[in-house]
């Protein structure tokens, strides 16, 4: 499968981090399940092609064409069943505010179908898509799509850059700081953090230094309690049980199963250009 993201152009690069596209041939068999990570975004997905199926406790389910992923606080395991044709929609801590208009905890942990909204997506990129069918070219016509609707919006700044602080930091920031910078009181922006956000900012603070770990152990093969001190964790206990919640697993488990598409989905390889391309 070949995984690529698009970078947006301002202003719409304040509220989404990227686009992603993820195509590929059928599958000749059944596939191994694929561990996606928390990662402190909301993701909204548009289907071109076969379903994925979602693995729980050794059930399965198909997931919907469209659907929206909300904030994880565990992983989910996923696995095509066919053809892949996906355009992936990653939004900064936030970042939904314009485009999605609820309480964003009531979201969290959970791959919800769209309903109105994907209807009108769908109507307008249909629209500028006639003919169309490379999944670049969509996501062009996407960007454009949600331009448009972001100038038609009205949106409140302050949550979005409080968070912006938090991704800047990797989550080794202090909170109260934030909240008393903010003008407001912990519980203040506890509840702000929930409705816009999806979670609180101390548990995006500890996602975001969890995500930390995968850039620290690439840049260097250091020894774990190093590892776990450099990403702000207090010792190597705390980071451990930071995995056993996020991933279910063990460090050492998971980075010994990794996959270059379970990496893909990790900050560690995300890109700082418009368009970069790389395969799986």
């Amino acid at each position: 499968m070949r995984y690529t993201e698009f970078h947006p152009l301002n202003p719409l690069n304040c509220f989404v981090e990227c686009f992603w596209t993820l195509d590929g041939g059928g599958q000749s068999g059944p596939s191994q399940p694929e561990r996606i990570l928390p990662d402190g975004c909301v993701e909204l997905i548009l289907n071109f092609a076969s379903p994925f199926a979602q693995h729980n406790d050794g059930s399965q389910a198909v997931q919907p064409r469209n659907f929206i992923v909300g904030q994880m606080t565990q992983p989910i395991l996923i696995s095509p069943t066919g053809q892949v044709q996906l355009i992936g929609i990653r939004f900064h801590p936030a970042g939904t505010a314009p485009f999605f208009h609820l309480p964003m905890h009531e979201l969290t942990n959970q791959v919800v179908e769209l309903g109105s909204f994907a209807r009108t997506l769908e109507t307008k990129l249909a629209t500028a898509t006639t003919g169309i069918h490379a999944l670049a070219d969509k996501v062009l016509a996407l960007e454009k799509v949600l331009t448009k609707l972001l100038y038609e919006s009205k949106t409140d700044f302050r949550l979005l850059r409080i968070a912006a602080k938090i991704v800047e930091r990797a989550g080794m920031i202090s909170i109260d700081d934030l909240a008393d910078e903010a003008g407001l009181s912990s519980r203040q922006l506890e509840r702000r953090f929930l409705s816009g956000v999806g979670l609180g900012p101390k548990l995006l603070s500890r996602i975001l230094r969890f995500q930390q770990v995968f850039r620290a152990v690439d840049a260097n093969e250091s020894s774990w309690p190093t590892v776990a001190l450099d990403c702000g964790y207090y010792d190597q206990a705390h980071l451990i049980k930071d995995f056993r919640q996020f991933a279910q697993q063990t460090p050492a488990v998971l980075f010994s199963e990794s996959s270059t598409f379970t990496e893909s989905f990790t900050r560690k390889r995300r890109m700082s250009s418009f368009s970069n391309t790389r395969g799986i």
